[in-house]
């Protein structure tokens, strides 16, 4: 994927381009690679598997910048965050089946909830008449507001631009971020994404 990453806040921004890859593996974990920047630039990852997960970033590959991570909140937020992006690469990881249930919210939404690892994430999905993914939001467990303490708070993202993987109609154009549906919000995260590869049967 390629895009904007925004470090910053809703009034001041300061989008970076970006380009990432990322393994995702709903409900076992994921790993996100991400390069940011121009001449200046930081790199890292954001990775979780079963109940360890991190944030790790450095500025040109030398200063550490950011890092956290190794702990149930950390581990909680990553959790959501890899139901929701399960959602728009990944659906059939969320079929019914031991882990996973769907219930059914309006003609236009309806909520998956994911339990795995002591973890649970609900995540309502937002069609169009045509049975396109629109929108996600969710409660998001996360520090990610002025106080920096950890709580539920709104998160969500948009989709568009569908094409064509290995069979399945994908977006891959996506926005999010938190507090979706408020006057807070703003999109940190625009990805447009280039290729989806899934592993072939029995194998990787």
């Amino acid at each position: 994927m390629s895009g904007e990453l925004s470090l910053g806040r809703r009034e001041k921004p300061n989008y970076l381009p970006m380009r990432a890859e990322q393994v995702l593996a709903v409900p076992y974990g994921f790993v996100w690679k991400v390069r940011a920047g121009n001449g200046v630039w930081i790199a890292g990852s954001d990775c979780a598997v079963g109940a360890t997960s991190w944030s790790r970033f450095w500025l040109l590959g030398i200063v550490p910048v950011a890092r956290a991570g190794h702990n149930a909140d950390h581990a909680r937020s990553a959790f959501g965050r890899s139901v929701a992006e399960a959602l728009f690469w990944t659906p059939a990881a969320l079929l019914p089946g031991a882990h996973v249930r769907w219930q059914s919210v309006d003609d236009a939404t309806a909520r998956v909830i994911v339990a795995w690892g002591g973890l649970e994430q609900a995540v309502d999905v937002c069609v169009d008449g045509e049975g396109r993914l629109t929108r996600l939001v969710f409660p998001r467990w996360s520090d990610a507001n002025p106080a920096k303490r950890f709580q539920l708070q709104p998160f969500g993202g948009t989709a568009g631009e569908f094409r064509e993987f290995a069979g399945f109609r994908l977006p891959t154009r996506v926005e999010g971020g938190n507090f979706f549906g408020t006057a807070d919000y703003f999109p940190f995260f625009k990805a447009n994404v280039s290729a989806v590869r899934f592993p072939p049967p029995g194998g990787v």
